[in-house]
């Protein structure tokens, strides 16, 4: 059985699990969100607002992992680019060729969103990568390019 949770990972990479807690963080329910975007299968997902104060963010970033539906111990990935409306963050564009692990470090600007991720080294196992990985997001394509 695959514990489900959701990683909010903007204050220090803490891990909150469950709506209520994400709810009194003044988020809103980002589980049911990250379900409405992507899909059941959610294992886990990274929220990275452009502001750590929920009252002021106005876009995000969230990358999901993705339970395989065939079966075996690797996940699938998955990003969107989210906007505050008035009815809360909605999704506005999937994003592609993202990969790697815990991402973080985000940084927004009107054309692009940049971030990290961890990818296997050379002479990493498949279980332990090791190389922080920056990645550029184009804010009108949803299309990731690799920076190093």
């Amino acid at each position: 059985m695959v514990r489900r949770t959701l990683l909010l990972p903007v204050l220090l990479a803490i891990s909150l699990g469950g709506a209520p807690a994400l709810q009194a963080q003044g988020w809103g329910d980002l589980d049911a969100l990250m379900a409405r975007s992507f899909g059941p299968d959610v294992v886990s997902a990274y929220w990275l607002p452009d502001h750590l104060d929920p009252a002021q963010a106005q876009s995000a970033v969230a990358i999901a992992y993705l339970e395989n539906p065939h079966g075996g111990n690797a996940v699938g990935i998955a990003g969107s680019l989210f906007t505050r409306t008035p009815q809360g963050f909605a999704q506005t564009l999937q994003i592609t060729g993202v990969y790697g692990m815990t991402p973080r470090d985000a940084v927004f600007s009107p054309t692009h969103v940049e971030l990290t991720t961890t990818m296997p080294g050379p002479n990493d196992p498949r279980c332990c990568p090791t190389v922080p990985t920056r990645w550029r997001i184009d804010r009108t394509t949803g299309v990731a390019a690799r920076l190093n």
